[in-house]
């Protein structure tokens, strides 16, 4: 069992929560559907876990790109990504 305190959550996107835990190996962003129904409230499995610094700067650079109207084609993702690996 993984131990993991809530630094902090995010108002909810649609059925979805965004918390950001902390965890023994560094902080957490945790998006993932809760549900309310008559037999069961709370978070299910489905969902995502960002754990690793590029993995968040990733993201960031992603939701930067729609934020900006300059979504194209799968290669400006794959190019953001590339300068990330490469440490450009």
């Amino acid at each position: 069992m993984t131990h993991e305190n809530v630094l902090k959550e995010l108002p909810p996107v649609g059925k979805y929560r965004i918390r950001i835990l902390h965890s023994k190996g560094g902080p957490v962003i945790d998006i993932r559907e809760y549900i309310t129904a008559d037999t069961f409230e709370g978070f299910t499995r489905r969902g995502v876990r960002l754990t690793g610094r590029a993995e968040l700067d990733l993201l960031r650079d992603i939701l930067d790109l729609i934020a900006l109207e300059e979504w194209g084609p799968a290669e400006v993702a794959s190019q953001e990504a590339e300068k990330r690996t490469d440490g450009k």
